[in-house]
């Protein structure tokens, strides 16, 4: 006993742990991350698919009925939303499935087995949620539409033998040995070819009203369940074979109908999403546009394009610059001429320019330009000047430097006057040392 509580007591401990870290991870998650309503979301058509069954009103019944049970049947739906506020669908429909009816009773054996096509749309209308939560909601709707409907009804009127059954007055079923049988719902039969009850050969197609109620719960924000019913009223009375121009046989004044319950899962598979998860670590700084700034809107940042203010909307490489096929140096967008040979020389606009006019281009003129050969003359003649006025001994307030008394100054006498002068050991000037540079340059 001691044991058993060791273990239920970590267990509950473990459980406690666990939630407690489960709930401290959902509440980190909500401080790091928010979900942001997209301004102008795009949806997309949403596919649904789903099955059900099918119970037949009509002239001929099944004993015992219940709104459960019948015969399978399956829908497939497109749907997309046709108003601001998501309340309205359109929706384009294929339903198929069968529909059957077994009477026995002491007045008449009557029985039919019928498949159905039906193709059409229907407008959908979601009312308020009744549940509402943070994922999940369920709203009830209202349908109606207009389809087209294809049937074709069959019976179960011969054994596995190939023989007719035999109703017998107390009730029983039997062969042409008077054996007393069980019929074996093969609806073998073509009840139209045997036309049973003059009626010809009857038109298999009617028009069909689909009328349907239910709830929509969505599951997350791509999947919903659908739950619902649809009774589907038709312009036809011959869905089971017999009509109210049905010879010999009894039956009531109105066209038939069905119903078909059913449950579907309904998937948007293309719409963008509604809403996006932001970083809250970033949300509270302003984005840096030297590292994230897109001055042309091109989609290649700033600090990797090497093509800035790229006209808008004018496609680009991964480089920001506009694409050029041809290669001639003038983007695609001003380009006048496509497919210019590869190396040809080629004006602003792209043309290629002809052989004659690169030829007048490159015809010799003056070398020099008359303003430009002016100047160069007179520049020429200064320097010439200051070539000629070369002093010819070293000047009296530069001696000092002059260490070996040759009335020249080196290089390296130069460099000392220059050291002399930043160690403060001279009374020249910076005007004097520039002026004592400039003789050592002109000097002979």
């Amino acid at each position: 006993m001691w044991l058993m509580n060791k273990y239920l007591l970590s267990l509950i401990l473990f459980v406690s742990i666990s939630a407690f870290s489960f709930a401290q991870e959902d509440y980190f998650d909500s401080l790091l991350i928010e979900e942001i309503r997209l301004g102008n979301p795009v949806y997309k058509p949403v596919l649904g698919l789903g099955i059900g069954v099918f119970n037949f009103y009509g002239d001929i019944n099944d004993n015992f009925r219940n709104f459960s049970a019948g015969t399978p049947g399956y829908n497939f739906t497109v749907s997309s939303y046709i108003d601001k506020k998501h309340l309205w669908k359109a929706e384009f429909y294929i339903l198929g499935g069968s529909v059957t009816g077994n009477e026995r009773t002491t007045e008449r054996n009557l029985n039919f087995h019928s498949k159905l096509l039906s193709l059409g749309a229907k407008i959908h209308y979601d009312f308020i949620p009744l549940i509402d939560l943070k994922k999940v909601s369920v709203s009830p709707y209202v349908e109606a539409g207009i389809g087209t409907l294809q049937f074709g009804a069959k019976g179960d009127l011969k054994d596995q033998y190939g023989n007719s059954y035999i109703y017998a007055p107390d009730g029983t079923i039997r062969n042409q040995m008077d054996e007393i049988i069980t019929r074996d719902f093969s609806y073998e039969s073509d009840l139209r070819e045997q036309d049973l009850y003059g009626q010809g050969k009857y038109s298999q197609f009617g028009v069909m009203f689909p009328v349907g109620i239910g709830f929509t719960a969505s599951l997350s924000k791509r999947v919903s369940v659908r739950l619902g019913t649809t009774f589907n009223f038709t312009t036809t009375d011959l869905i089971d074979n017999v009509s109210s121009k049905s010879v010999g046989v009894e039956s009531n004044n109105r066209p038939d109908f069905f119903s078909y319950s059913f449950v579907s899962v309904r998937l948007d598979l293309f719409s963008r999403p509604e809403f996006k998860k932001q970083d809250l670590m970033y949300a509270d700084f302003e984005e840096d546009d030297i590292l994230v700034g897109d001055e042309d809107n091109d989609w290649v940042l700033d600090m990797a394009d090497e093509c800035p203010h790229t006209p808008l909307g004018v496609e680009v490489d991964s480089l920001g610059c506009p694409l050029d096929e041809d290669m001639d140096g003038v983007p695609d967008y001003i380009d006048n001429e496509e497919n210019t040979p590869f190396n040809a020389f080629v004006d602003e606009q792209g043309q290629q320019i002809p052989d004659s006019v690169l030829i007048e281009m490159l015809k010799p003129g003056e070398a020099i330009d008359r303003a430009d050969l002016d100047y160069y003359l007179l520049m020429a003649r200064e320097q010439d000047e200051k070539i000629i006025s070369r002093p010819t001994g070293v000047p009296a307030k530069f001696k000092e430097f002059d260490l070996d008394n040759d009335d020249y100054l080196s290089f390296e006498e130069l460099l000392d006057g220059i050291t002399r002068f930043f160690d403060f050991k001279t009374f020249l000037s910076l005007k004097d040392i520039y002026e004592m540079m400039e003789f050592y340059f002109l000097q002979e």
